[in-house]
């Protein structure tokens, strides 16, 4: 396939852009930000990418002697109508598809392997796609977070599984036919409850006849959709009655350990969300006959995920953490795991856009108002990413709810000051946590620098 990615600069989009070219398509894109990371990783692999500016369709073109019949133009949700390379598609009569389209038809040609949930589901599928690498499986691999060992978010194996991260924000998980599907946990984020169910219980039942279901036991919400459920389910979680539990469970400040099934497990990951995220891979290697023994020699050499509570650095014994979290049930997790390693936390938060931070307020109060005396959150500005969009909510809301609860919360709209307060304050034996999924991250080394 002939591709042309509009906005492929983007993480999910960069990586269906990198398969195909690697299964010998002609791929090019264009990017608002031509300098961002990914763009510089697609570049370096000799995939052309131009301006945002409608001209880029028509140059790849000419340059690659192809017809507009040739090639189609992919695109997500976050594009609308009015960007010019859209208009330009359209004005040459380029077929469009969705870049959750594109994805399902490559995924459902293969033994998908579909990982599902509010929060986790980016660390389970890395441990996912690493099983199976380290089995000699070869998958391929597109997921919503880079691979530390392998500094990759995308592959393209030569067997016959495909590893995805499933996303239900828009909708799209309903379009996957799964040979293992995965559900790692249900709270809500993006849209209501009751959507999310029956979201949820719809990919699981278009799971195949000849599959398996693989979702967490202990999880109350999950456990009203097993009734509905058919086919082939294992459960797995820390209770004794999931199909694949710990055993002798210790949860260490830097890592785990445990057994399943009489065989030891050692994982260099925090916390207990991190233990339940391996449990689920270790349910399914049983089902694809990975032996237990190489499964634990797999996740005992992961090396974890890039932005998923990622040390960056220590400095006057001042850890700096960088995590992904960006919705309430990963916040807590995240701050959870914080305290089992620190003396006092300087949380920083960047809100994940104008519509989530909506959609999420209670809970997100509700999470920074149970932060504790020795904690410090600062919020930064809500991110947007552009487009049209009310813009009828700020952090500074957020901050007026939150200190009735909890006063040490502050906004300034400014994160030079956020930094500035962080390294006067913080002293050895803290933590700076800072979370968000955008780009809040770029202060973690300025922070560690000045300290």
């Amino acid at each position: 396939m002939n591709a042309y990615f509009v906005g492929i600069g983007g993480m999910g989009m960069s990586g269906i852009a990198k398969i195909l070219h690697t299964a010998g398509g002609i791929v090019a894109g264009s990017d608002r930000n031509l300098e961002g990371e990914y763009c510089r990783r697609l570049l370096a692999l000799g995939i052309p990418i131009h301006p945002q500016d409608g001209t880029g369709i028509e140059a790849f073109l000419r340059e690659r002697r192809l017809a507009p019949a040739d090639v189609v133009v992919v695109k997500s949700t976050a594009v609308e109508d009015q960007v010019p390379d859209i208009v330009a598609a359209r004005r040459l009569g380029l077929r469009e598809i969705m870049r959750s389209d594109l994805l399902a038809s490559l995924f459902n040609a293969q033994l998908g392997i579909a990982i599902a949930g509010t929060a986790g589901k980016t660390t389970t599928s890395g441990l996912a796609a690493w099983l199976l690498k380290f089995a000699g499986l070869e998958p391929t691999c597109a997921i919503g977070g880079v691979i530390s060992g392998l500094d990759t978010n995308a592959f393209r194996g030569t067997g016959p599984h495909f590893v995805i991260e499933a996303d239900e924000s828009d909708g799209s998980i309903v379009k996957y036919r799964p040979y293992v599907s995965l559900l790692t946990n249900i709270s809500r984020d993006h849209k209501p409850l009751d959507e999310l169910l029956s979201l949820f219980s719809t990919y699981l039942n278009q799971t195949d006849p000849k599959g398996m279901k693989v979702v967490h036991g202990d999880d109350p919400h999950i456990a009203g959709l097993l009734p509905a459920l058919t086919g082939p389910v294992t459960t797995y979680g820390l209770g004794a009655t999931c199909d694949v539990h710990p055993d002798h469970l210790v949860i260490a400040p830097d890592h785990s350990t445990f057994t399943v099934r009489g065989v030891p497990f050692a994982l260099g990951l925090p916390g207990q969300h991190n233990v339940l995220n391996a449990l689920g891979v270790v349910a399914i290697g049983l089902f694809l006959g990975i032996p237990l023994e190489e499964t634990a020699a797999a996740l005992r050499a992961f090396p974890g995920m890039k932005r998923r509570f990622e040390k960056v650095g220590t400095a006057q014994g001042v850890t700096i953490i960088d995590d992904f979290a960006h919705n309430p049930a990963e916040i807590e997790a995240a701050i959870t795991t914080a305290r089992r390693t620190s003396s006092r936390r300087f949380i920083v938060y960047q809100p994940h856009g104008f519509g989530p931070t909506r959609f999420t307020r209670d809970d997100l109060v509700r999470v920074f108002r149970s932060l504790r005396p020795d904690e410090f959150l600062f919020l930064d500005d809500i991110y947007y990413g552009g487009g049209t969009v009310e813009k009828d909510i700020s952090s500074q809301h957020l901050v007026d709810e939150v200190r009735p609860g909890f006063p040490n919360v502050y906004y300034y709209g400014d994160r030079r000051r956020i930094v500035t307060d962080i390294v006067t304050q913080a002293r050895s034996g803290d933590m700076v946590l800072v979370m968000g999924a955008r780009d809040i991250n770029v202060i973690c080394q300025e922070i560690l620098d000045r300290l």
